[in-house]
């Protein structure tokens, strides 16, 4: 299954093969302007860095929950979802491995120690960059700060 998105009307759209050269496209409405680009499929990493959160009370941070595993729950219903989630907020709660040297170290607490590190992060499988802006643009509103996405090498 090949999920996209109706470049006309914003409706998210799934390409059905039966295991030959058919396809179809499925959609809740009628559209025009949906465009499989070959029914190839990218995956993108939708992340953000944990200093672009803010300071918020414990309450909006409880309110930001639901509206994110809703959006979540869409990403799976559409065929994009690979895997999400948020990281322990404590860098020093991390650890490095480094081989560099010739031999494999492990050290506590981060490989560098920098204020900014990573918050969170999607992993999905989009067919092409407008879809991956639509599920980013969507994860950015239900948590209420900014996200930036990445495509994976081919």
């Amino acid at each position: 299954m090949i999920v996209g998105f109706c470049t006309d009307l914003g409706l998210p759209w799934r390409c059905v093969s039966n295991g030959d050269e058919s396809v179809r496209h499925e959609t809740s409405g009628s559209h025009r302007g949906c465009v499989a680009a070959g029914h190839d499929m990218s995956k993108y990493l939708i992340y953000f860095n944990q200093a672009w959160v803010g300071e918020h009370s414990d309450a909006w941070f409880a309110s930001r929950g639901p509206l994110a595993r809703a959006v979540v729950d869409d990403m799976k219903a559409a065929g994009v979802y690979v895997f999400a989630g948020g990281l322990e907020e404590d860098p020093l709660e991390a650890f490095s491995a480094d081989a560099t040297g010739g031999t494999l170290r492990f050290t506590d607490g981060p490989y560098v120690r920098h204020p900014q590190f990573l918050g969170g992060f999607a992993v999905i499988d989009a067919a092409d960059e407008l879809a991956a802006r639509h599920w980013a643009g969507k994860l950015a509103e239900a948590c209420g700060w900014p996200q930036e996405v990445r495509r994976f090498k081919p």
